[in-house]
């Protein structure tokens, strides 16, 4: 097995959760204060980013993903937003609010919709070529759907 990326590390790293829409918004505030060198990986997609977003990419697709969110989790408290340091973020994990699993952990790995790093979006799983096992239930579902 190879070494952990760095983004690895932290992916799979003990995360801090925004429980409260206050702290959301302060993240998002700190974020359009600091729009350079993130890397936006959008896990809806199999394509991991070359380069971080420009400032005005970074900017636009922050005012998308708070509208999305927003529209997706309209309740008075947070809890789909993780990070690995609340007052200089480095990853950040963002979960779509109507996709976050269930509580008895049956429903398999749950992913972020999107993560925003300051280092190249890599995991291990993306290096290593496609098998059964990496595939998991998407694999599984497609044979039983006919997909």
């Amino acid at each position: 097995m190879a070494a952990a990326t760095s983004f690895e590390a932290l992916f799979y790293g003990r995360l801090k959760g925004l429980l409260d829409w206050q702290r959301f918004e302060a993240l998002m505030a700190y974020l359009r204060g600091h729009p350079e060198g993130w890397f936006v990986r959008d896990f809806s997609s199999s394509s991991i980013p070359d380069a971080p977003l420009s400032a005005a990419d970074f900017l636009q697709f922050l005012d998308e993903a708070e509208a999305f969110l927003r529209k997706r989790h309209r309740e008075e408290y947070c809890g789909f937003a993780y990070l690995d340091d609340m007052d200089a973020p480095s990853l950040i994990k963002l979960f779509d609010p109507r996709k976050m699993g269930s509580a008895c952990g049956c429903g398999g790995e749950v992913q972020p919709r999107w993560t925003l790093s300051r280092m190249k979006p890599v995991l291990e799983a993306d290096l290593a070529p496609a098998t059964e096992s990496t595939t998991g239930q998407r694999g599984w579902l497609a044979r039983l759907f006919g997909g």
